[in-house]
C-alpha cells in the first residue's frame, strides 16, 4: 500500500472517506443511498461532502509547513479550518447540519496526515501522535472559531455543559482562560464520542473503527459490507451518544445491543441477517427517529485513515 504523500492526495482521501460513509447501506438509522430523512436528503450529504477539498487540502498544507518547521504548532488555525468547512457546508446546501462531526474528526487527521507527506517512515501510529501534538498545540482561537462552527452549523441534540457552554461563553472568557481544543473537548468527553476522540488520540477511530474496517475489507473485498459492518461494530462497541443524549443513555445501549447482535449474525454476509438490518434500519426510522449520528462519523473517520494508509478498491 501507498501512504498518502501528498496534499491533494490527503484531500481526496478525506472527500472519498465522506462519500463512502454515507453511500453505505443499510445503516440503520441513517441517510443512506436508499433512504432520506425528511429535511435532509441524501444529496445534501454529497454535496457536504465535496465542498471538503479545499479546506483538507489548505490544513493538510499547513500540517506539512509545521513539520518542516516552517510555522509553528500553535499555529495550525485548526479551529479556523473548522469554521471554513462548515461554512462552505452551509452555503451549498439546505439540509441542516450534515457533517459537523465529520469536520471535527477530518481536519485534525488532514493536518496530522500533512505532516508526514516528508516523514522518512509514515504510519498510521506516527498518524495518531501527530493528532496528539497538534490538538494539544491548539490555541483559544481555535475554539473561537469552534465555538463560531458549532453556532453556523446548528446541531440538534448538542444539550449543555457546566462550563464553558457555547451558548453563554464569550470569547473574551476562553482567550482569559487560554481554553483551547483539548481542553474544551475535554470538558464534553464524558457525553460525547468525537469530544473524547480529541483527548483519547482518536481511540475509537484506531482502536475499533479502522482496524475493523481493514479486517472486513480484506475478508470480503467489499466496499459496501466493509462500511457497513464498521459502522456496525462501532455502535455496537460504543453507545452512540447522539442518542444517549436526545433518548437516555438506556435507549443508546439498546440500539448498541441490537447492532452486536445483528453484526454477529453476519451482517450483510447472510439473507437472514441482513433482513434484520433492514428492519432494525425501519424501525429506527419509526416514531422516535433515533439516529446514531455520532457512530456514521466515526466510520468516516475509519475510512479516511485506510485511505491515507493506502486501501483501493
Amino acid at each position: 500500500m501507498t501512504w498518502a504523500r501528498d496534499e491533494e492526495i490527503i484531500a481526496q482521501c478525506g472527500v472519498i472517506a465522506a462519500l463512502l460513509e454515507v453511500s453505505g447501506y443499510p445503516k440503520p438509522g441513517n441517510v443512506h443511498r436508499t433512504r432520506n430523512f425528511e429535511d435532509t436528503r441524501y444529496e445534501h450529504f454529497l454535496t457536504s461532502s465535496a465542498v471538503l477539498a479545499p479546506i483538507l487540502r489548505q490544513i493538510s498544507q499547513r500540517g506539512r509547513m509545521a513539520q518542516i518547521k516552517q510555522i509553528p504548532l500553535n499555529e495550525l488555525k485548526l479551529g479556523e479550518s473548522i469554521f471554513n468547512a462548515v461554512q462552505a457546508t452551509q452555503y451549498w446546501q439546505k439540509g441542516g447540519n450534515t457533517n459537523l462531526g465529520i469536520i471535527l474528526l477530518f481536519i485534525p487527521l488532514a493536518c496530522s496526515a500533512g505532516m508526514l507527506i516528508e516523514h522518512p517512515n509514515p504510519s498510521v501510529l506516527q498518524l495518531r501522535t501527530n493528532l496528539d501534538r497538534i490538538i494539544k498545540s491548539s490555541t483559544s482561537e481555535d475554539t473561537i472559531k469552534l465555538f463560531e462552527a458549532i453556532s453556523l452549523a446548528n446541531p440538534g441534540g448538542l444539550g449543555t455543559v457546566k462550563d464553558f457552554d457555547i451558548k453563554n461563553t464569550t470569547p473574551e472568557s476562553l482567550r482569559k482562560n487560554n481554553i483551547n481544543l483539548h481542553d474544551i473537548f475535554e470538558i464534553s468527553a464524558g457525553r460525547d464520542s468525537i469530544a473524547k476522540e480529541y483527548v483519547t488520540q482518536f481511540q475509537i477511530t484506531f482502536e475499533i473503527g479502522y482496524p475493523f474496517f481493514k479486517q472486513i475489507f480484506k475478508k470480503t473485498g467489499d466496499i459496501n459490507t466493509s462500511i457497513v459492518h464498521t459502522y456496525l461494530k462501532i455502535l455496537s462497541e460504543v453507545p452512540d451518544t447522539l442518542i444517549a443524549r436526545k433518548f437516555g443513555s438506556a435507549t443508546a445501549k439498546e440500539v448498541s445491543q441490537r447492532a452486536k447482535y445483528i453484526l454477529n449474525k453476519g451482517g450483510l454476509l447472510t439473507k437472514q441477517s441482513e433482513e434484520l438490518l433492514w428492519n432494525f434500519d425501519s424501525e429506527l426510522r419509526s416514531e422516535k427517529k433515533i439516529n446514531p449520528g455520532t457512530s456514521a462519523d466515526l466510520t468516516a473517520a475509519a475510512i479516511m485513515v485506510a485511505l491515507l494508509e493506502g486501501i483501493r478498491f
